[in-house]
């Protein structure tokens, strides 16, 4: 639009223009390619060490290990030669083993089994015993028939709970089976015998009526349980 001014002596046309509403924004233009990544920088510095963190709870002491039980000491004799056993107290009382099988090397002594019946034992240790008999009283059986009973002595001393006993019923009886086990401590140099316990003299016979091969008419198993120093 044009207006006169009236300070001039001549005409002057002045334009004014008006601002207009703000248009639509336009559309986001798409992302630019990134630009290639600077070279690294130098390291930092190793910061300071810091404190020490607390102790945890100590722990509970281990077990010493027990190789004792790893080791282990056996034996087993028998005997296959007839034989009678006195009564209890008199001589020839033990009975007498003259074969073995299995038996630890350097643990035992058997070198009197077959004379006094002695086993000697070389180690200190807890030992499980055990011996079987196959007997009967000697004729003439008495009347009325006693029981025969034997048990361990070790060094000449009784072992408690090691005496068992078995019974003849008839003159003809072959055998009479009978066993014991007993758990006991035994020291370096012990002897162990098989004795009668009973005022009967004994047989031990390995020919009896049925079987085709002989019995065996008495044995011994040793195991060891635990070493001991």
């Amino acid at each position: 639009m044009c207006k006169d001014d009236m300070h001039h002596d001549h005409r002057k046309c002045q334009c004014c223009c008006e601002q207009g509403p703000q248009g639509v924004p336009g559309l986001q233009g798409p992302q630019g390619i990134q630009g290639v990544p600077g070279a690294q920088g130098a390291a930092g510095q190793m910061g300071a060490q810091g404190p020490q963190g607390l102790q945890g709870p100590k722990g509970d002491p281990g077990k010493d290990c027990d190789c004792s039980q790893s080791m282990s000491r056996y034996a087993n004799v028998y005997a296959s030669n007839a034989q009678i056993v006195n009564a209890y107290n008199n001589p020839g009382d033990q009975v007498l083993f003259d074969k073995q099988n299995a038996v630890s090397a350097g643990d035992f002594d058997l070198s009197q089994m077959g004379s006094s019946g002695d086993i000697k034992f070389l180690k200190h240790g807890i030992y499980h015993l055990a011996w079987l008999l196959q007997a009967r009283i000697t004729s003439p059986v008495p009347v009325p028939v006693p029981s025969w009973s034997f048990g361990f002595w070790l060094n000449g001393v009784l072992v408690p709970g090691s005496i068992y006993s078995g019974f003849t019923q008839a003159p003809g009886d072959d055998a009479c089976h009978s066993s014991s086990e007993v758990i006991i401590e035994i020291q370096a140099g012990d002897m162990l015998r098989l004795r009668n316990t009973s005022i009967s003299q004994v047989a031990l016979n390995p020919s009896v009526t049925g079987s085709v091969f002989p019995i065996t008419i008495a044995s011994i198993n040793i195991e060891s349980l635990k070493e001991l120093p």
